[in-house]
C-alpha cells in the first residue's frame, strides 16, 4: 500500500496562511474605513480596565460646593440672587480657600436687580423725588458679588461655546453669543510654540457666552466648562484647548490648577501630528492630537469632598474645611440638570467631572490614549494576526489555539504593564479581534480542507483497506510516517492454482476482465473482515489482520475471511462458467511481524515485514504440494478458536528455514455440514505414531473412502520410504516454494 509524503508548509498551510494574511488587512481596512465600529467596544472594554479596580484617591486639596436639593430648599429657587453667590465667596474667602470656580454662566444680569430698576424707574415716572429712592438705588446684588470676587482675589468664573468642532469654525447657535472677546478676553495659554511644520489642529469654535461684564471684569479670570461626550454619549475628557478669534482658550479646570500652582506660565505646543503637548508649572499634561485630556475619575459620584452651599453661607461647615483647597461651585440637584452620563454612571453631576478634571492634575496620575498608541494597537492586531496565521498553517488546532492565547495574553500583559507604569491606554479590542477572526477563519479553512483531504484519503484507500483502517491511519498523526513496530498479527497468502498456464492460452482483455472480478470479490472480504490489503501481485493477494486497528483476535479474522474466500469462489462458479475451473491456495501464519511505512521520505508504503510473511508465503505454495485449500502455522489454528475443524498435517521444512513447522490444514468452521469425524479419524490415525505404532492400515482405509485426499497419499508415501524405520510424526521437507 503506498504513500507519498509531501513537505510540511505543502500547498494547503499556504493557503491557509494566503487566507490569514486576507483576514488581519480585512480587518485592518475596515478599522480604519469604519473606526467607530469598534470604539463603542473600546471604550466600554477601556472603563472596565481602568475602574474594575481600586480607583485612586482624591488628593483632598478639591473641594465641591454643591448646590443641592437642601439648598435650593434651604435658600429658595434656583437661581439664587447674586448676593447668596456673594455670601459664598465671602464665607469660602473668611475660611482662607485658596481658589474658587463657578462651573456656573453668569451671563445674564440678577433678575432681582432687573427688576429693582425697573420699580425706580417706575416711581420716578410717578414723581417720587431722588431721595426717597436712595436706599433703592444702592440695592445692587451683582455689585455685591463683584465686590465678594474682587475682595477674595482668586476667583474664576466659567462660560461656554456656542458649539465647537474639529477643524472648522462652528457657524450654528450663536444668539446671545459673542464673536468678540470682552475685556479682559477669556484665559488663554502664555506660551504657544510652533516647529517646523506643525499641523494647528484643535477644536475650534466662533462663539462664546462670557459673564456680564462687571463680574468678567472682577474675575481674576474667566475659562470654558465645555466637555464633550465620546461617540456612545460617554463623557471621558476635556477638550484641554479651544481655538477661538486666533486666540488659544484654557478650560476651567487647568486655569484652578494653574492658580493653585502659582499662576506659572501655561504652554501649548504643537507639532506634525497637532497638539503636541500641554505644560502648567513645568509638568507635562497628555493630550491627544486635538488637545483632549481623559479625565481619571475617582470614583462614583460623591467621591470627591463637598459641601452643601446652605450649610457654607449658614456657617455650619467645620472650621478650616476649606483652607488652602480649590472650591469648586457647581449644581448637583437633581432636578436643576448639569449631569452626564460617564465611566461612573449615568447621572454624574457636570461639576464633579470637572473637579476629578482638577485633581487629576494636581496629583498627576493621567490616563492617556493618543494617535502613537493607536498605531501601536492597530500594528500590534496586525502583527499577531499574522502570527496566528502561521502557527494555524503549520499547526494543529489545538496547539495554534494554545499560540493565540500565549500571544494574546503577552500583549495583554505589555498593555497592562503599560496602563499601571506609565497611565497610557494602549486598545486591546483590535488585536483581540484580530486574534479571533484570524484564528477562526484560518482554522475553519483548515477544518474544511483536512475534512475534504480525509475524505479524499479515505475514498482512495478504500481500494486497500476497511474504512475503520482508514480511519485509523488518518486520524493518527502517526500514520502516515516513516518507521514501524513489531506487532502481533495474522498474514494470508493467496494465490490462482495454475493461473501461468491460464494466462499463456488467453486473450488479454477477457483474461483481465476474469481477473479483476475475482480480485473484487477476495479483497471487499479481506476489507470487510477488518483486513488490511497490503499487495496485489497479480492473481496473489497478501494481506495481514491485527495491526493498524490492533484488532484482539487476527487469527480468527484471517481463518474466517479465508474460508469464506473459498466458499466465494465455489458461488463464482455456480454463476460464472469463468470460474468453474478456479482453484486457489491460501496460506495463513500468526506471529510477531514489524508493520510500518518503509521506503523513503517521499514514496514509502505500509506494509509487513519479518519471517512470519515468509513462512505464510510458503505456506500458500505447500498447498500445492498436499493439493489442499487452505494450510495455516500451528499459531494460528490454537487462536483461531476451538470451533475449527482441522487436521495437522504434521512438520514441514519449507524452503529457506532449518526449523520444522507444524502445519495444519484448515476445512471449515464446525455446523457448515463438514463431517468433522472424518479428520478426528485422521488425528487417531497419525496419533498411533506416537505410540510406535503404523497407521499405515488406517490410513488405506481412509484413502480408499476418500481416493482424491492426497494428503494421506502422502503420508502413505512417507511411511513406505521409512520402511521398517517407523518415524514418531510425520515430517515433510521440500526443496521448492
Amino acid at each position: 500500500m503506498a504513500a507519498r509524503s509531501g513537505k510540511p508548509l505543502h500547498r494547503s498551510a499556504t493557503i491557509t496562511v494566503v487566507i490569514g494574511f486576507v483576514m488581519v488587512c480585512a480587518a485592518a481596512a475596515l478599522n480604519d474605513l469604519y473606526p467607530h465600529a469598534l470604539e463603542r467596544v473600546q471604550l466600554a472594554t477601556n472603563d472596565w480596565r481602568l475602574y474594575h479596580v481600586q480607583m485612586p484617591k482624591p488628593t483632598g486639596d478639591v473641594v465641591i460646593a454643591r448646590i443641592d436639593d437642601k439648598s435650593v430648599k434651604q435658600l429658595g429657587r434656583w437661581p439664587w440672587d447674586r448676593q447668596v453667590e456673594a455670601r459664598l465667596v465671602n464665607a469660602l474667602a473668611a475660611d482662607k480657600a485658596a481658589v474658587i470656580g463657578f462651573d456656573l454662566l453668569l451671563s445674564e444680569t440678577d433678575p432681582a436687580d432687573i427688576e429693582r430698576k425697573q420699580i425706580i424707574q417706575q416711581l420716578r415716572d410717578s414723581g417720587v423725588n431722588e431721595a426717597a429712592l436712595a436706599d433703592l438705588k444702592t440695592e445692587n446684588n451683582d455689585q455685591e458679588l463683584v465686590q465678594a470676587i474682587k475682595a477674595q482675589g482668586e476667583t474664576y468664573l466659567g462660560y461656554a461655546f456656542s458649539s465647537h468642532e474639529l477643524q472648522q469654525i462652528a457657524g450654528t447657535g450663536l444668539q446671545g453669543y459673542l464673536t468678540t472677546f470682552l475685556q479682559p478676553p477669556p484665559l488663554a495659554y502664555s506660551i504657544v510654540l510652533k516647529t517646523a511644520g506643525s499641523k494647528v489642529r484643535t477644536v475650534w469654535a466662533k462663539g462664546y457666552l462670557p459673564p456680564i461684564p462687571s463680574l468678567n471684569a472682577a474675575a481674576r479670570g474667566v475659562a470654558y466648562v465645555d466637555i464633550d461626550a465620546d461617540s456612545d454619549g460617554t463623557a471621558r475628557s476635556y477638550p484641554a484647548v479651544v481655538e477661538i478669534n486666533k486666540r488659544f482658550c484654557v478650560p476651567l479646570f487647568l486655569a484652578l490648577a494653574d492658580a493653585y500652582k502659582g499662576h506659572s506660565p501655561l504652554m501649548l505646543s504643537f507639532n506634525a501630528q497637532g497638539v503636541a503637548g500641554i505644560k502648567i508649572a513645568g509638568e507635562s499634561i497628555p493630550v491627544d492630537e486635538i488637545g483632549r485630556m481623559m479625565v481619571h475619575f475617582r470614583g462614583k459620584a460623591g467621591t470627591i469632598p463637598s459641601y452643601s452651599i446652605a450649610d457654607i453661607v449658614a456657617g455650619r461647615t467645620p472650621p478650616g474645611a476649606f483652607d488652602r483647597k480649590i472650591v469648586v461651585v457647581g449644581v448637583t440637584g437633581h432636578a436643576l440638570g448639569d449631569r452626564f452620563v460617564t465611566p461612573m454612571g449615568g447621572d454624574f453631576p457636570g461639576v464633579e467631572i470637572l473637579a476629578n478634571a482638577v485633581d487629576n492634575v494636581l496629583a498627576g496620575d493621567f490616563v492617556t490614549h493618543n494617535g502613537r498608541l493607536a498605531l501601536e494597537e492597530e500594528w500590534a492586531g496586525l502583527l499577531l494576526g499574522v502570527a496566528v496565521s502561521i502557527t494555524a498553517a503549520v499547526m494543529s488546532a489545538f496547539a495554534s489555539a494554545i499560540v493565540a492565547i500565549v500571544l494574546l495574553g503577552g500583549y495583554l500583559g505589555y498593555a497592562t504593564n503599560l496602563l499601571r507604569e506609565n497611565g497610557e491606554l494602549l486598545g486591546i479590542v483590535f488585536p483581540l479581534v484580530t486574534i479571533g477572526l484570524t484564528y477562526t477563519v484560518t482554522t475553519s479553512w483548515r477544518y474544511f480542507t483536512e475534512g475534504t483531504e480525509k475524505r479524499y484519503i479515505r475514498h482512495a484507500f478504500e481500494h486497500y483497506l476497511h474504512p475503520d483502517v482508514i480511519a485509523s491511519l488518518v486520524d493518527s498523526r502517526d500514520g502516515l510516517k516513516l518507521g514501524g513496530q513489531r506487532c502481533h498479527l495474522s498474514i494470508l497468502f493467496s494465490d490462482i492454482v495454475g493461473f501461468t498456464t491460464r494466462a499463456e492460452r488467453s486473450e488479454a482483455e477477457p483474461l483481465v476482465a476474469l481477473l479483476n472480478d475475482y480480485t473484487t470479490v477476495m479483497t471487499n472480504l479481506v476489507l470487510e473482515s477488518g483486513g488490511v490489503v497490503d499487495k496485489l501481485m497479480g492473481d496473489g493477494i497478501m494481506a495481514f489482520w491485527g495491526p493498524p486497528l490492533n484488532l484482539p483476535d487476527p487469527a480468527r479474522k484471517a481463518v474466517d475471511c479465508a474460508l469464506r474466500m473459498l466458499e466465494e469462489l465455489e458461488k463464482l462458479a455456480a454463476r460464472d462458467e469463468r470460474f468453474r475451473d478456479f482453484r486457489i491456495g491460501i496460506g495463513i501464519c500468526t506471529g510477531e511481524a514489524i508493520v510500518g511505512n518503509f521506503g523513503g521520505d517521499r514514496s514509502f508504503s505500509y506494509s509487513v515485514i519479518g519471517d512470519t510473511v515468509n513462512l505464510a508465503s510458503r505456506l500458500e505454495g505447500l498447498t500445492r504440494q498436499f493439493k489442499v485449500s487452505l494450510l495455516v502455522n500451528q499459531q494460528t489454528v490454537e487462536e483461531a478458536g476451538e470451533s475449527l475443524i482441522a487436521r495437522s498435517i504434521g512438520r514441514v521444512r519449507v524452503k529457506g528455514k532449518d526449523q520444522l513447522v507444524e502445519v495444519s490444514e484448515v476445512i471449515a468452521r464446525e455446523g457448515n455440514g463438514t463431517d468433522a469425524a472424518y479428520y478426528r479419524k485422521f488425528a487417531e490415525a497419525i496419533d498411533q505414531l506416537h505410540h510406535g505404532k503404523s497407521p499405515e492400515a488406517a490410513l488405506r482405509e481412509m484413502l480408499t473412502e476418500r481416493p482424491d485426499d492426497h494428503v494421506i497419499a502422502m503420508c502413505l508415501e512417507r511411511l513406505h520410504a521409512a520402511g521398517s524405520n517407523l518415524p514418531s510424526e510425520m515430517v515433510f521437507e521440500f526443496d521448492t516454494k
